[in-house]
């Protein structure tokens, strides 16, 4: 729907393609916007504004980008959350992320009283980076992402997280030191029973026995260790994919260049090959599997963990991925 005109307000510090995003969903639909650019002085109230590019820098920045909408459009600077979204009369649109809908919601209470038409509220999902987590200005003062989302930083885990990690992620399929199958069996009948088409495997012993069970994975991922033993990546598990990738990933981190060939091997049926360790991958590859689709790895001691991949899923693990440490 196209409306007269439509709000859209921020900061945009730092311009990236979550922003452009908001952008964009505000021009699509507005035959004129109006943006409220935070000043300064009302950032006082919330961050350290030394921190925040100059006004004058964010506005320049935001003129070149939008410029190619060929549309018109008014920067206004703003001192509080509300701006000039209470004032204006006419019936228009604003743009909200799931963070600043509440705040448009007030805009709307505050509109009513002054016996206003409601804003409608155009909703912008977030932009997620390379690693699957929001793309925000605060991660790229920190040097975490760039403007695009790309990663520069390595995941490192911590004590607290590996003692945490001790507890499976997923369903967890019980091994049984009598029937070595004993796991496996069960597993296997839960992806048919639960007609689970594509299932990725972290490591190896956990993607040699489904092999040897005769189900191949849709996507294995190994580093040739059992255990902490050395043993190499096995020849005919090579000889069963066409699609071979390579990864150095050292031991404890989730390093920045996985995420990218994670997510090219994902797109087929592959193997990657991990220099280093493979055991913290599950987090990237739970991250950018497809939903419904498995991620199957394997739990010292106790037997075989299979996570069923859904937004629910996708959103514990990157809370808990953004608990790790990080590595520049």
């Amino acid at each position: 729907m196209m409306y007269e005109a439509v709000i859209a307000g921020g900061t945009f510090d730092r311009l990236h393609t979550g922003h452009k995003s908001f952008l964009d969903m505000a021009f699509k639909h507005g035959k004129k916007v109006f943006i409220g650019l935070t000043t300064q002085d009302m950032l006082r109230k919330t961050v350290r504004p030394e921190e925040i590019q100059p006004y004058e820098k964010r506005e320049k920045v935001l003129e070149e980008y939008i410029k190619k909408y060929k549309k018109p459009y008014e920067i206004t600077p703003i001192k509080d959350i509300f701006g000039f979204s209470t004032e204006l009369e006419d019936s228009y649109a604003i743009v909200a992320s799931k963070e600043t809908k509440p705040t448009c919601e007030t805009i709307n209470k505050v509109r009513r009283t002054k016996g206003l038409k409601e804003l409608k509220i155009i909703f912008v999902p977030f932009v997620y980076s390379e690693d699957c987590r929001v793309i925000s200005s605060s991660r790229i003062r920190k040097e975490e992402i760039d403007e695009e989302g790309k990663v520069r930083i390595d995941y490192k885990i911590t004590e607290r997280l590996r003692e945490e990690l001790k507890t499976p992620v997923g369903k967890i399929f019980e091994s049984d030191y009598d029937d070595y199958q004993f796991a496996t069996d069960n597993l296997l009948s839960h992806i048919e029973k639960e007609k689970i088409k594509n299932v990725i495997c972290v490591g190896d012993q956990v993607s040699h026995d489904l092999i040897n069970s005769h189900y191949i994975p849709r996507n294995v991922i190994v580093d040739g260790k059992v255990m902490r033993r050395q043993l190499g990546i096995d020849e005919a598990l090579l000889k069963l994919y066409s699609e071979n990738f390579d990864l150095k990933n050292p031991p404890g981190l989730i390093s920045r260049g996985a995420w990218q060939i994670l997510k090219n091997a994902l797109k087929t049926e592959s193997l990657v090959s991990v220099k280093g360790e493979e055991d913290l991958l599950v987090f990237p590859v739970v991250l950018l599997a497809e939903n419904k689709t498995a991620v199957v790895y394997g739990q010292p001691g106790r037997g075989k963990v299979l996570v069923e991949v859904n937004d629910d899923k996708k959103e514990e693990l990157r809370k808990r991925l953004s608990e790790f440490d990080t590595v520049k």
